[in-house]
């Protein structure tokens, strides 16, 4: 996939999570989110991997916390570099934070940004511990910080 192709993913799921926001936990409970996953989630290829990937925004009222997951299609896991260039393509550079888990023996790659309502970048916490890749800087998301 070039990169005007992923792009235009890229446009086209953040309009999608945007829209969606209103049917997105707190403001509505899980199950109902789970109605609207399907519509937040696409398969595209990307450098080759198939990857399923989902872009969630919510509304905290204080703050939006906008949600990528993203997992191979085929393989239990992928390349980190790959990982990194799609979390960077739908979030940017600047106060991710990552967390991963395993999922039916697939390795999910979360990362999530935090903006404000008007959609500033909010800083990630100074308790986090900080990682890079590459030179790519993101904070990691321990078991205590997500529940």
């Amino acid at each position: 996939m070039n990169n005007n192709v992923l792009r235009q993913h890229v446009r086209e799921m953040k309009s999608m999570a945007s829209i969606l926001m209103p049917h997105t936990f707190p403001l509505v409970d899980f199950e109902e989110e789970h109605d609207t996953l399907f519509l937040k989630q696409r398969t595209i290829t990307v450098d080759g991997y198939e990857l399923e990937v989902i872009l969630s925004k919510a509304d905290y009222k204080k703050h939006h916390m906008i949600t990528l997951n993203i997992k191979s299609a085929q393989s239990p896991f992928l390349p980190f570099n790959l990982v990194c260039k799609v979390a960077q393509a739908f979030l940017g550079k600047r106060h991710l934070a990552y967390a991963e888990f395993l999922k039916d023996n697939k390795k999910i790659y979360c990362w999530t940004l935090k903006t404000t309502s008007q959609g500033r970048v909010v800083p990630t916490s100074k308790d986090l511990e900080t990682s890079s890749y590459e030179g790519f800087e993101y904070n990691v998301l321990n078991q205590k910080s997500v529940g």
